[in-house]
């Protein structure tokens, strides 16, 4: 054992001395321009969600039907990448997310938020489907699922603070506005559907304050991706600049048809779909339905990030040891008693004996869910070949819009509509989870379990 870990530090740091200047180069500015988005996830998927529940109700009933809309506008950005490079794409992205966040502040009327939203939210996804693509092309198969683990943890680090602080950025503001204590703002905050009049406006106010700061700092990532330097090689090979033809194209494409990406879909789809039942609820859960005050929900909130974040640390441990595959349905399934426990939180107690409890079981099943979620990314990008790794993008983005439908209605005409949905969401969730994990062991663990060690070698 001790051989072979010295053998692999030895090639890790021959792969390192090796890297190409230019590949490298990319990368480490790509993860400064991926830590900013972190920072603006951390507030974006809980005090954006919070202040959206006041301002668009409908949005936020109807969330996974919007986000399905989003991930469709991002399945057609990706797919230009194959055709216009990792430079434009992301030189794009920054503006499109800070106006049209900005736009959510400045106006009262739904439909333009509805629609400001789904801009903005596009623009930052796409951040995610990006440095896949770009990690497979530029950085050394040797080091690349540890690669995928590091540029994940620098988005959690950054979302990890931002969640922390957002919360209490909004009560600080919110004391403010009111002229009043931080402790008297934070406990008006844990009951915001009996605020009303100018104690409501100010509240929302300092929603507004945070979103507009958080537009500014994304433009930050549009400086950093001046700095990018690819040429149409890292992107896409010899042979697809030269099948020009439609009949070309098609053969291309067709390509994408088979059993084993149809399968990942179906796999990847079916977790999104118990996923997106009850992760993006998450913060409103915490602040409407526990009536956890808004501070300590961002605290409950970043404590769930931090699991993520030490999930990622044991992504290249588990992927050497248990193999590609099962190392993916094994995260998938211990998710499944955590949940069920998570679907009875409204009976766990109350006060900071309830604040403790949920905080560990979202903890724990945040961080089990996604410790092997750098081995999916990489997955995702080898069992198709570079000139089709956009378009499966794509491809899996649909999917997931598909999915959103489904969640968005559920939400819609049930989970806020009952005081019981939430926790049979989770059941439901789980019962999803453990039909996904069966599958997958079943359709890739025999042939597929060491993909990505022969990917390496290739490499």
């Amino acid at each position: 054992m001790t051989r072979r870990t010295s053998e692999e530090k030895k090639e890790e740091a021959e792969a390192i001395k090796n890297w190409n200047p230019r590949y490298r180069k990319n990368v480490n500015i790509y993860l400064w321009i991926y830590g900013i988005l972190g920072a603006v996830t951390g507030i974006t998927n809980d005090a954006a969600l919070s202040y959206y529940k006041i301002v668009a109700p409908h949005l936020i009933s109807g969330l996974n039907i919007f986000n399905a809309a989003t991930a469709i506008l991002m399945s057609l950005m990706i797919a230009t990448v194959h055709k216009y490079g990792y430079r434009n794409i992301l030189l794009v992205l920054p503006p499109m997310t800070a106006i049209f966040m900005a736009l959510t502040c400045v106006t009262t009327n739904q439909i333009i938020i509805m629609i400001a939203y789904t801009i903005s939210w596009t623009a930052i996804g796409v951040y995610d489907l990006m440095y896949p693509l770009m990690w497979t092309s530029y950085v050394p198969g040797k080091i690349r699922t540890k690669m995928f683990s590091v540029v994940m943890i620098v988005n959690l680090i950054t979302q990890t603070i931002c969640t922390f602080f957002g919360g209490k950025a909004i009560v600080w503001f919110f004391s403010l506005l009111q002229d009043t204590s931080y402790r008297d703002a934070s406990i008006a905050s844990g009951r915001p559907e009996l605020m009303h009049g100018q104690i409501l406006a100010n509240y929302t106010n300092a929603y507004r304050i945070l979103l507009v700061i958080t537009a500014v700092v994304t433009m930050l990532a549009f400086i950093l991706a001046l700095f990018i330097h690819d040429v149409p090689r890292d992107y896409r090979s010899e042979a697809s600049e030269k099948s020009n033809t439609s009949a070309q194209k098609a053969a291309m494409y067709k390509k994408l048809l088979n059993k084993r990406t149809i399968m990942w879909i179906v796999y990847i789809a079916g977790v999104q779909l118990g996923a997106r039942l009850i992760a993006v609820y998450v913060p409103i859960y915490l602040n409407n339905y526990l009536h956890i005050p808004r501070d300590v929900s961002s605290t409950i909130n970043t404590f769930v990030q931090a699991a993520m974040l030490i999930g990622y640390f044991f992504a290249p441990f588990l992927e050497k040891k248990l193999g590609t595959i099962v190392s993916v349905a094994a995260g998938t399934l211990t998710c499944v008693p955590v949940m069920l426990l998570l679907a009875n939180g409204q009976h766990l107690g109350s006060g900071m004996f309830l604040f403790v409890i949920v905080g560990i079981l979202l903890f724990l099943r945040t961080g089990l869910a996604n410790a092997t979620m750098p081995i999916q990314q990489e997955v995702q990008m080898v069992i198709v070949d570079k000139d089709l790794r956009p378009a499966f993008t794509g491809v899996v983005q649909i999917a997931f819009a598909v999915v959103g439908i489904i969640d968005g209605l559920f939400t819609e005409f049930y989970l806020f509509n009952t005081q019981d949905g939430y926790a049979n969401a989770y059941y439901i969730a789980a019962v999803i989870y453990i039909i996904a994990s069966v599958l997958l062991l079943v359709f890739f663990a025999k042939k597929y379990n060491r993909i990505l060690e022969s990917s390496h070698e290739q490499d």
